[in-house]
């Protein structure tokens, strides 16, 4: 998924910068650094209604209290604690500061009047470099052939980035397939990602797993496509609708119901900055969907959501009264072999940020569905033969969901599956993404041919992912 508390995390961020022209504020450096020190108080206490207190009329004309609360939960969520704080230099537009937070460095530019009342503040996460290895990164390729080559040409600089940890990797072609490894289990040692053993978190390809089991349901005759999702929810929810249009199980899955990418309750003062789904619990869901108001027509524009995709888990979850890791289990590991994949944290590899951090892993709870599974190379092999049409007990199911349920200029959708057209091929793929891993599945059934990769960083690895694959077809 690309799990960001976008959740995933920025490389820019600007909250409640606005464009009209004041002259220029009378406050001098003495009240800024007075306002720097009142606004680090606040904002560590999570005070987002007395910061807004602070601000002029004119700025509040352009904001309600609310909309600043919710991006100031979002921009906390992502940030964490403000650590210290240091003056660069004014301007006719205000005073510059850098912050130094929990989890980013900030440029941040606050505009004051003659009362000492915010006009205008913004803020610009600063650039980071990190710079590439001084070493080859090891690995078992053993550059022999073209596919060999072509491996080497688009992973190589991937890991030599100082960010970059361990990468995974299968070209399946018919009948053969190559494994890879690049890298680092764990930066503190150099062992090469292990294809039956490592064990990775695979972010949004979850939702692959998700609306697998969803089919599974639906060719079993047990739910329908255009079930509206609220018969899958408790009753005291309000029916989730457009109009008299219900939102349906289908919208969900192909991210046409209109849902935002997350939930606004999950910004709150319980968010772990290393773990920011762990606190997410069912009863925070179904609170939000109480109050959740369909504001647009459904079913007529890709909107990417984690939140419907969690929805959806959940629903899994009520219909069958079994948990989203034992439905995974049960409807898919077990039919298909695979035996290293689930939501549990045991041989997990180590993962690592955009800055090459250590992170912790991730816990998904009623988002489950949109990015919770963890699983090896070989596992994640089983999975992409089962889509390329090997004979197993899910094929109906599987076949489902390589139909297209949405497409405009822009989107092409199947069940749960992006679909990407490739001259007279056709490309079924979709990214995953968590704190501290990437991931990678792509696969053509006509040409019998598919990628998985899998890397223990947060540096995407879609790009790689689609320059290898397409230079294989």
């Amino acid at each position: 998924m690309k799990m960001k508390l976008n959740y995933r995390f920025y490389s820019l961020l600007v909250l409640f910068l606005f464009s009209g022209r004041h002259s220029p504020a009378q406050a001098i450096r003495a009240d800024y650094d007075y306002f720097m020190k009142e606004f680090q108080r606040l904002f560590n206490e999570k005070k987002s209604d007395e910061i807004y207190g602070q601000s002029s009329a004119t700025y509040q004309s352009k904001i309600s209290k609310e909309k600043f609360s919710l991006g100031m939960r979002k921009f906390v969520a992502n940030v964490g604690i403000m650590q210290h704080f240091s003056f660069v230099d004014s301007t006719t537009g205000g005073y510059n500061y850098t912050i130094q937070f929990e989890n980013s460095e900030q440029l941040f530019s606050v505009l004051l009047d003659n009362e000492k009342q915010v006009l205008r503040m913004n803020f610009k996460e600063l650039p980071f470099l990190i710079e590439d290895k001084n070493f080859k990164v090891g690995s078992n390729n053993p550059l022999k052939d073209s596919i060999d080559l072509l491996v080497e040409k688009f992973v190589r600089p991937y890991i030599q980035k100082g960010a970059t940890a361990g990468v995974t990797l299968a070209v399946i072609d018919g009948k053969r397939q190559r494994k890879y490894s690049y890298g680092t289990i764990d930066k503190t040692s150099k062992q090469l990602p292990d294809a039956s053993k490592s064990i990775f978190e695979i972010g949004s390809v979850t939702k692959i797993f998700t609306l697998l089991v969803l089919a599974k349901e639906v060719v079993g005759g047990n739910m329908q496509l255009d079930d509206p999702i609220s018969k899958y929810l408790p009753d005291s929810i309000p029916q989730l609708a457009w109009l008299d249009h219900p939102i349906t199980v289908e919208q969900l899955s192909n991210h046409t119901a209109g849902f935002p990418r997350l939930p606004d309750n999950i910004f709150t003062t319980n968010a772990i900055l290393a773990d920011p789904y762990s606190h997410y619990k069912v009863d925070s869901l179904f609170h939000f969907l109480k109050k959740y108001k369909v504001s647009s027509e459904t079913g007529i524009k890709f909107s990417y959501s984690n939140l419907g995709a969690g929805v959806l888990g959940v629903a899994l979850e009520r219909h069958n009264n079994k948990s989203f890791g034992q439905l995974v289990i049960d409807n898919i590991c077990l039919p298909l072999g695979m035996k290293n994949t689930s939501l549990e944290d045991a041989r997990l590899v180590q993962g690592y940020n955009e800055k090459g951090a250590p992170t912790s892993c991730w816990h998904l709870e009623s988002l489950a569905g949109s990015g919770a599974i963890r699983s090896t190379l070989d596992d994640m092999i089983i999975f992409m033969r089962a889509q390329l049409g090997s004979k197993n007990k899910l094929q109906k199911a599987i076949h489902l969901t390589h139909q297209i349920t949405f497409a405009n200029d822009e989107q092409i959708m199947a069940l749960g599956w992006r679909v990407k057209k490739a001259g007279s091929n056709t490309i079924f793929h979709h990214s995953g993404g968590t704190g501290g891993f990437r991931s990678f599945v792509a696969f053509d059934d006509k040409s019998k041919k598919a990628i998985i990769i899998l890397s223990n960083a947060a540096s995407d690895v879609t790009a790689v992912g689609f320059s290898i694959f397409e230079n294989c077809l």
